[in-house]
């Protein structure tokens, strides 16, 4: 190990007088955090995403959900339907920000009202708590939809009307869901832009032929690095969890702890491939094209920016065997629901299972020239 932590030791020292390195290394993340962080801050309303329980048995309510709900056949809806299992499945979809509101039509919706024999009935909008926007609008649009019924109706006294209603479950803003996404991009661009770039530099300023030169192994130079790239790692992690705090009020719901052991083993995991790569390569460009060839379907297909629940389903099953989707999701799951590491053991399983694979690849594939 003394080898192994003299050369991190150098390293480091050597890559903090880089400015260049420091500014992708660093402030780069940080520019996507800030921008994104602008983006999907504050209460925004993209979609008509909702749930809905029936409670009715009355023709009316099927009707009225038909009509409703916009399908191949029916384009004149106004939104989207999202199954879900139960009022705890929804709870959690309306969480996560996988749909608007929650739509409740009770036993008596549609039923004929004995005083003036018209249907009647009211129905619940329920909103994600700090999205209050987003609940008024939704019930300003089903109460236009009640109003025009009423008016068919041709009855005075309005028969339906709409109840909205904050959810007990305290939501989480846009930027809370997407944080993780962020992160997990950071630790994705320090492995396969920052490590990958580096090697195919000193190999090129002849600095690994002279390292060549003494007693030191392959897998101890791979290590080596490893070390010296995780510095980096926290300190980047550390500037943009910070950053969500002070400027994006990003509420953690989870164990910091957890989070920062789930955090360090994905950052060692993702390193792996950017040693791999780095090892490999002869020079920069080779590393480039390869860093690039691996980065943009983990970016793309792991949740980072675009949530995976909205991918087509071939795409989600794929998207599992895709290294930075169980750091995504595991990171996620921690800071949003409260995940214990035994909880998120799938996602870490998945990260050792990659770990221990991509480093054996980076030891054997490694070349000094």
């Amino acid at each position: 190990m003394k080898p192994i932590l003299a050369m991190a030791k150098t390293t480091t020292m050597r890559l903090f007088r880089d400015k260049a390195y420091i500014f992708f290394l660093i402030l780069l993340p940080v520019m996507f955090l800030l921008i994104f962080g602008a983006m999907y801050s504050g209460d925004s309303f993209s979609s008509w995403n909702v749930a809905v329980f029936n409670d009715s048995d009355s023709k009316f309510a099927d009707e009225f959900i038909k009509n409703a709900t916009k399908t191949d056949d029916n384009e004149n809806g106004f939104f989207s339907l999202v199954d879900v299992d139960d009022a705890n499945d929804a709870d959690d979809k309306l969480v996560r920000g996988e749909i608007d509101t929650i739509i409740t039509l009770p036993e008596n919706f549609g039923e004929v009202n004995p005083e003036n024999h018209m249907p009647s009935g009211e129905l619940t909008v329920v909103y994600r708590e700090g999205s209050e926007q987003t609940g008024q609008m939704v019930s300003s649009v089903m109460q236009s939809v009640m109003d025009e019924i009423n008016a068919e109706l041709g009855h005075p006294q309005p028969n339906f009307t709409v109840r909205s209603e904050a959810s007990k479950v305290t939501g989480l803003t846009n930027f809370d869901y997407v944080f993780a996404g962020l992160l997990g991009y950071t630790i994705l661009s320090l492995g396969l832009v920052g490590v990958a770039n580096v090697i195919p530099a000193d190999k090129k300023n002849g600095a690994i032929k002279r390292i060549h030169a003494t007693p030191i192994t392959n897998w101890q130079f791979i290590f080596s690095y490893m070390l010296s790239f995780l510095v980096f790692g926290v300190l980047v992690m550390l500037i943009m969890v910070s950053l969500g705090l002070i400027i994006f009020d990003f509420d953690m719901r989870g164990s910091w702890l957890n989070f920062a052991v789930f955090a360090l083993l994905s950052t060692v995991m993702m390193f792996g491939f950017g040693l791999a790569i780095a090892g490999w390569a002869k020079n920069e460009n080779q590393g480039s094209v390869l860093s690039n060839i691996m980065m943009f379907p983990m970016m793309f297909l792991s949740g980072v920016f675009f949530p995976i629940f909205m991918m087509p389903e071939l795409v989600q099953k794929a998207s599992t065997f895709i290294p930075l989707t169980p750091i995504v999701d595991g990171m996620r799951l921690i800071m949003t629901e409260n995940f214990s590491l035994i909880q998120v053991a799938p996602q870490l399983a998945l990260i050792a299972g990659w770990g221990v694979l991509i480093y054996i690849v980076a030891v054997r594939v490694f070349r000094w020239e």
